[in-house]
């Protein structure tokens, strides 16, 4: 039997639930700056509305994504975005798929919305990973930041790469303009995606 891709606002799951999420988070990658108690509570910004997506193999949470949105404003323009975040799969159950499974759920979530465009950062090794899951090609030429503040996380200090699909017929008019570019998701200092 092939497991289920669930889904959820973030906002609007139980305690348990995040809870699970948290610790696939830290099972995935652990951290020693963070518990799982205090990724349970600061795993995603609430304002950002993120939608969970997971999979659940033998009553453990195996894989995870979230689709985090906002509206920014660009070369005058106003864009309505999202991305991917927290995406994870619990090293026990890599290399069965479920991964690519998440994202590519996560990634239809993203076509099917009112998203001008989906853009987020990601290590240069998983960048091929994306492309598999849900056709997510690096823009080499757009360094994503946080904010304009002092001490904001931009995708060039931090080393990442910049993915990024045009979906509106707005956005893809403006495609001149959301190249060669610097793109600030206007962000809190500390948050990124």
């Amino acid at each position: 039997m092939t497991e289920a891709i669930q889904s959820i606002f973030y906002n609007q799951a139980s305690d348990d639930l995040r809870r699970e999420i948290a610790l696939l988070q830290y099972r995935a990658e652990p951290n020693d700056d963070s518990t799982p108690d205090e990724l349970t509570s600061s795993l995603h910004d609430p304002s950002l509305d993120a939608v969970s997506f997971y999979l659940m193999s033998e009553g453990l949470m195996v894989s995870y994504a979230a689709v985090v949105r906002k509206t920014i404003q660009h070369d005058g323009e106003t864009f309505s975005i999202a991305g991917l975040s927290c995406v994870a799969t619990d090293k026990a159950y890599q290399g069965r798929g479920f991964g690519l499974r998440t994202v590519a759920a996560a990634t239809k979530w993203i076509e099917q919305s009112k998203a001008d465009f989906g853009i987020f950062t990601c290590d240069p090794p998983l960048a091929r990973f994306y492309a598999l899951a849900g056709d997510w090609p690096v823009v080499a030429d757009v360094t994503l930041i946080g904010s304009r503040d002092e001490g904001a996380l931009c995708s060039a200090s931090l080393q990442k790469v910049v993915l990024m699909r045009l979906f509106s017929a707005k956005a893809i008019a403006a495609a001149p303009r959301l190249r060669q570019t610097t793109i600030d998701l206007g962000l809190p200092v500390g948050q990124f995606w």
